[in-house]
């Protein structure tokens, strides 16, 4: 099982050290986030880094919010999430991540008309004002899920990308976000049927835990939840799913610790 790590790049990083320090842990890859954004220099130096450290970028990301696009949540507007694109190409990279999003100020929040033909056409309106560019730079938009968001269930999903169709259009499998805490005791159940519901459409695989911590959500790196990951990395199996898989949310010291949990979840498998 090859994996990557999601890390996140700023202009002040010294990119070789932390490129080589992260392909020594036997990560084979990675999804670049730019909290700050990104311009030309940065993405030539990160580019520089990733051929010197043999790590190729799968996958990059702003996190936009296209229901609200002047808003930012992790870096960047829709407007943002546009120079990404036109940058991808110098990046070598063809997966730019966002959130499908939310109408509501709280960037997790639901909202009513979230799941309503508004939140349908709202995103489809962020899609239309990117399509150009993805097009030009030969990209794949990968919209992550949750639960609160436009694109929140398995049903959601499939439903919207195969009324879509686009050959722009995929979405990132990342069940923790499809779990709120009250199905949880049934994720046994739920996981192989969210993953088999949109198998077809996955272009890009994360994976991180779930835990309530004080009453609250919390997600943690793999190893450290209740996410049952003897189930999730068999029904990845039995899909078929052959895209990047990521390690996310963990800290460069806990990457090596969360890369073994893994492993040694799916030799156990």
């Amino acid at each position: 099982m090859q994996l990557g790590l999601w890390l996140e790049i700023r202009a002040r990083d010294d990119l070789g050290h932390l490129l080589d320090r992260v392909a020594a842990m036997g990560f084979n890859s990675l999804h670049a986030h730019f909290p700050e954004g990104c311009n030309l220099a940065l993405a030539r130096r990160l580019a520089g880094a990733c051929a010197n450290s043999g790590l190729p970028i799968v996958a990059i990301s702003g996190y936009a919010n296209p229901l609200r696009p002047d808003e930012a949540p992790m870096g960047s507007t829709l407007a943002q999430l546009a120079d990404l694109i036109e940058l991808m190409p110098r990046l070598d990279v063809r997966r730019l991540v966002s959130w499908s999003g939310t109408f509501a100020t709280g960037m997790f929040d639901d909202h009513p008309d979230n799941h309503t033909e508004a939140g349908w056409d709202a995103l489809c309106a962020s899609i239309d004002e990117l399509a150009p560019l993805l097009d030009e730079a030969e990209a794949l938009l990968l919209f992550k899920p949750h639960y609160t968001h436009v694109l929140g269930t398995a049903e959601e999903v499939e439903h919207f990308y195969t009324a879509l169709n686009s050959p722009y259009l995929g979405v990132v499998l990342d069940p923790t976000n499809m779990l709120p805490p009250d199905i949880w005791a049934r994720q046994g159940a739920i996981i192989p049927s969210i993953v088999a519901t949109i198998a077809r459409h996955v272009g890009l695989v994360h994976l991180k835990d779930m835990r309530l911590r004080h009453g609250k959500l919390d997600l943690p790196g793999p190893g450290q939840g209740v996410l049952d990951y003897p189930i999730l990395l068999r029904a990845l199996a039995a899909a078929e799913i052959t895209v990047p898989t990521i390690i996310e949310h963990v800290t460069l010291d806990q990457a090596a610790a969360a890369r073994a949990f893994v492993l040694a979840q799916h030799h156990a498998g």
